[in-house]
């Protein structure tokens, strides 16, 4: 059975295996990695496991979520994360902000968002701007159309401002944000911070661990599989990936960590990691992945035989960039 968590003062109990934005095209076309049932059979697959937590951010996942769940006849009470993509980057938030909520209660068919988020962005801004977007939040919270508000971050160095809004104004219910054994900067000024208020936290960017600010590049998970006996499991014993994702639950104070899942081999390697028992995870081969997006010979192997063909032309334009430096 699925291990559930509470999720901060949300109160919400929620699965410690999540599922985050997908990462594939999906669709009928011929560049698709999957089609609109198939991905519903997925999302069928792994509710069924116990997976009661999805993030959204851009509109084109919440459409293929609700889609999903339509399609798959799901109809128990789910915790859906919606998401104002960068918001508080963007220079006219403030009269953007309640339109991007409502589009998406309205595609969900939600009266009110039982979680929404606002993502800092890209362009860094200041303390007093992210402590502007609670604030506009809370207001939404007690208008009655959130009933709990949140911030997603990728950024390093934004997490201390976050710290010290969650610090100064107490709004915060719950946090998205980027953390894996390569980049576990959120440990520690952050995390400290959203224990003593009681915030949720989610975990993002467990194998994706290049993935960020100024390296949207490199969307490519570091485990990424180019063998297809890679995509076996193989129990008892658990692959780097699904070690990096245990590492994650235990050694941050996160209640649920939102991978993409984009194939059935992939669910059932996490399903398989979240049901084991592992007290101690082994992370000595960790640092053979630090820098494989880096190398020309493990990108030239992605770029030839990743299962996806979105994933082999992000590793063959790094490979070209890095073969021709």
């Amino acid at each position: 059975m699925m291990q559930n968590r509470r999720l901060g003062r949300t109160g919400l109990q929620v699965s410690i295996l999540g599922v985050g934005g997908h990462t594939y095209p999906v669709g009928q076309g011929a560049d698709a990695f999957c089609t609109p049932e198939e991905r519903a059979r997925l999302i069928r697959h792994l509710v069924e496991r116990g997976v009661t937590y999805f993030d959204t951010t851009w509109m084109n996942e919440v459409e293929l979520l609700a889609d999903s769940l339509r399609r798959a006849e799901i109809r128990q009470p789910l915790h859906v994360s919606l998401q104002y993509v960068d918001g508080i980057s963007d220079p006219r938030w403030r009269e953007r902000l309640r339109a991007e909520l409502e589009g998406r209660l309205q595609v969900m068919g939600y009266a009110q968002a039982p979680l929404f988020i606002m993502g800092v962005g890209n362009h860094r801004p200041p303390t007093s701007e992210i402590g502007a977007a609670c604030e506009a939040l809370h207001a939404l919270k007690v208008e009655g159309l959130v009933q709990n508000i949140g911030v997603s971050c990728h950024d390093l160095d934004a997490f201390a401002k976050i710290a010290e809004v969650i610090e100064a104004t107490d709004l915060l219910d719950y946090l998205m944000i980027r953390y894996n054994w390569k980049f576990p900067q959120a440990a520690e000024r952050l995390f400290p911070a959203a224990q003593h208020h009681d915030v949720g936290i989610v975990a993002m960017k467990v194998f994706c661990w290049d993935c960020g600010p100024d390296h949207w590049d490199r969307r490519i998970s570091v485990f990424e599989p180019t063998q297809p006996e890679e995509r076996r499991s193989s129990p008892p014993s658990l692959n780097a990936a699904q070690r990096s994702l245990l590492w994650c639950l235990q050694s941050a104070p996160c209640t649920t960590t939102v991978p993409a899942i984009n194939a059935f081999w992939e669910a059932d390697q996490l399903l398989q990691a979240v049901a084991a028992e592992a007290p101690e995870i082994e992370t000595s081969d960790f640092a053979r992945y630090r820098g494989r997006l880096e190398d020309v010979e493990q990108l030239g192997l992605m770029a030839a035989h990743a299962e996806s063909a979105a994933i082999r032309e992000r590793a063959r334009a790094l490979f070209e960039r890095a073969a021709s430096a």
